[in-house]
């Protein structure tokens, strides 16, 4: 029986992670590093439990089933013997089960798990054969495999300044906001990494601004590379691209671009920094590069304990920052879109002055004009907004010039960017419940940005504006749009509030922090914002893993995971009767 059980692939590699962690804790002798394969190791018999439960449902015909697997349910059961085994003998501590062991049993027991993952390398490659064929659960997978590799790196005592790298769940949780450019932390950033853990967090946040489905694409290219017609179908849609032959040339554009702007914000943010800290040459480089990444990626990782809580009221970092935030959270499709109009307008003046027949002017996509458009509201919206309601709470030390200063700056970085120039545990309850509107909209579809997107509100004012009017079909900016897109803008809004609403209730349950904390912490997972009340430090482990996913969620996008958990069918098309039901 052709096994396609996603549980294959995590036990293999768990079991993998775990034998190299246990020669690399036994050849270096680093206790910090030997609770990992202890715990990886209940994960491995629990996901090979599983796998067989799950296997032996699916079974049409059980006793059959049961039959053709007498191989791998033997092997189950010798492992779980050994592991109890294991358990048993082993010391107090978790971190000494692994020494404490004869070695023989050490040995046989790494055998079985080899076999395992020798017997299972087939149906593995069967499974990520057919997830392959699917953009959205490559994608998926994808995110996963670095996030794990960031893990990894996270947990090794070269990053981590004390020498014994973090514990798996803070490690988890680290890259995961990294990754999923959200920029929550459990330990702070600036005092907790040497500079490799700084440097691997820098390339987590990249990569996961980019997409490193996007960065392996741009490698082919670059080296001339032939593409098969199915990975150009996965970058048609990471890119909502439909024409192919553009795909090369667009994704160049996206990379260099990113590089461009990342490096023109470091250069401006290295005169800010120096100016204002007066840091050495190399420090000031380096600081600059991780800022630039982190605000462009609209990560909100920041390499000073108070975030830019020491900048407040200098425009020397805050403004660069601050646009940076806005370029990255517009999207790539409408920053090449806005390229092209002032291009056309460049060419209108050129041609002008020469008095020759003049090009015709290109005026922006319908895209472009909701992205602008809705982006610009909401952030006058929520700079007046914040203004209002703390310019006698925390803005009441600054001057005028200050206070609005800092309200436009917590009003960018509400579009999912997560950096902070005034003290957050100080806002008023009102701010938070406010400024988690702001953060559940996000940025635009396309860019780094988080949340139900920019894209989405513009469809479903034009919805609820046409609805006013009477009008058949759904008008915005004289165009129409289709009933499938305003279908899918309200499924994203449902998506998003039932995910917040259910990490919340579950925060609720793990934590004792106020209400409103826990609200907004979940929104500013959820939005991939990173902005904190004070709560994400002290969470619990479940509390944290709770954050975990909603990140995950929140940075794959809505649409991503419901494509990716939907089953590949073919579509019937079915007439139902219509029926009639009272509403409002």
């Amino acid at each position: 029986m052709k096994s396609k059980n996603p549980l294959v692939v995590v036990a293999l590699l768990l079991s993998v992670t775990t034998l190299f962690l246990e020669q690399v804790s036994r050849a270096i002798d680093l206790s910090a590093l030997r609770v990992v394969p202890a715990y990886a190791g209940y994960a491995v018999l629990g996901l090979v439990v599983a796998e067989i439960v799950t296997d032996i449902l699916r079974a049409p015909y059980k006793r059959i089933y049961l039959k053709q697997s007498v191989g791998a349910l033997s092997f189950a059961a010798v492992f779980a013997g050994l592991f109890v085994y294991t358990r048993l003998f082993a010391s107090d501590s978790v971190g000494g089960a692994i020494g404490a062991l004869p070695i023989v049993v050490v040995v046989i027991r790494n055998v079985f798990i080899l076999l395992r993952v020798f017997s299972r390398l087939r149906h593995v490659a069967s499974f990520l054969d057919e997830i392959s064929a699917r953009p959205a659960q490559t994608i998926v997978v994808s995110f996963l495999v670095v996030i794990l590799a960031g893990t990894l790196l996270l947990m090794l005592p070269f990053t981590h300044s004390e020498g014994r790298g973090l514990s798996p769940v803070d490690a988890l949780f680290t890259a995961t906001s990294a990754v999923c450019v959200t920029g929550l932390i459990v330990v702070d950033t600036a005092t907790a990494f040497t500079v490799y853990g700084k440097i691997v967090i820098l390339v987590l946040i990249q990569i996961g601004g980019l997409g490193i489905m996007l960065l392996s694409f741009f490698t082919v290219f670059v080296f001339r590379r032939s593409v098969s017609i199915r990975d150009k179908m996965l970058m048609s849609y990471m890119l909502s691209e439909r024409d192919m032959t553009k795909l090369s040339r667009n994704l160049k554009t996206i990379i260099y671009t990113t590089l461009t702007i990342e490096a023109a914000g470091a250069v401006v943010l290295a005169a800010g920094i120096r100016a204002n800290t007066g840091a050495g040459a190399a420090q000031t480089a380096f600081q600059a590069v991780f800022h630039a990444v982190s605000a462009f990626s609209n990560a909100g990782f920041s390499l000073y304990s108070d975030s830019l809580e020491s900048f407040r009221g200098r425009p020397g970092v805050i403004v660069p920052t601050a646009l940076l935030i806005l370029v990255g959270g517009m999207g790539f499709a409408v920053i090449a879109d806005l390229r092209t109009v002032a291009a056309s307008y460049v060419r209108r003046m050129r041609d002008r002055l020469r008095r020759s027949r003049r090009h015709r002017l290109v005026a922006p996509s319908l895209n472009s004009v909701a992205v602008l458009s809705v982006s610009g509201a909401l952030l006058l919206l929520a700079t007046l907004a914040f203004y209002g309601l703390e310019y006698r709470n925390v803005l009441s030390a600054e001057r005028v010039g200050g206070q609005y200063l800092s309200a436009f700056f917590q009003s960018v970085t509400l579009r999912t960017a997560g950096f902070n120039s005034v003290p957050f545990d100080a806002l008023l309850p009102a701010t938070y419940i406010a400024m988690t509107v702001f953060m559940f909209i996000g940025g635009a579809s396309g860019s780094t940005a988080g949340g139900i997107k920019v894209n989405t509100v513009a469809v479903m004012i034009a919805y609820l504006i046409s609805t006013i009017k009477d009008r058949d079909s759904v008008v915005f900016h004289r165009y129409s749009i289709r009933a499938d897109i305003v279908a899918r803008a309200f499924l994203i809004l449902l998506f998003g509030i039932s995910v917040v609403t259910a990490g919340t209730i579950l925060l609720t349950l793990f934590e004792s922090a106020p209400v409103e904390h826990l609200f907004f912490e979940a929104v500013s997972a959820f939005g991939t914002v990173g902005l904190s009340a004070g709560v994400t430090p002290q969470l619990s482990i479940p509390g944290r893993i709770v954050i975990i996913i909603l990140m995950f969620f929140g940075r794959i996008g809505p649409l991503t995971i419901l494509a990716a958990a939907t089953v590949g069918r073919r579509k019937v098309r079915i007439e139902y009767p219509r029926g009639e039901i009272a509403i409002g």
